[in-house]
């Protein structure tokens, strides 16, 4: 099952493998993305969540963020979908402020340097 909606500037594509889709579940993903969004401009986010079967942690969440410049991935497993989702989204915020804090340290340095690109 595939949904898709815009948020924010923001397009969400969520697609579900053995899970039923239910609202509270999209409106999760669509919390967690606008946490997201708010740290970095992400343009798409393309969201899977799954059901595995046989398998001790059973859910699994897969989560693409199209921003400028290289994109952000992350993927989860747990024992309950919003745990796995949660468990994304802070690997996600984790690699953003990661980005953001080695462009700031350049740009610190740059500017030691001598090295001003804004001029």
């Amino acid at each position: 099952m595939h949904q898709r909606t815009i948020t924010n500037d923001m397009n969400i594509s969520v697609n579900y493998f053995g899970v039923t889709k239910r609202d509270a579940w999209q409106q999760l993903v669509e919390t967690r993305l606008a946490k997201l969004q708010s740290l970095a401009a992400v343009a798409q986010a393309r969201v899977r969540l799954e059901l595995q079967h046989n398998v001790k942690r059973a859910f699994r969440v897969l989560m693409l963020l199209e921003v400028p410049g290289p994109d952000f991935h992350a993927e989860a497993s747990d024992y309950t979908l919003p745990a796995a989702l949660e468990k994304v989204v802070k690997s996600l915020e984790k690699q953003i402020r990661a980005r953001k804090n080695r462009q700031l340290g350049r740009r610190k340095t740059n500017l030691q340097l001598g090295l001003n690109p804004a001029r």
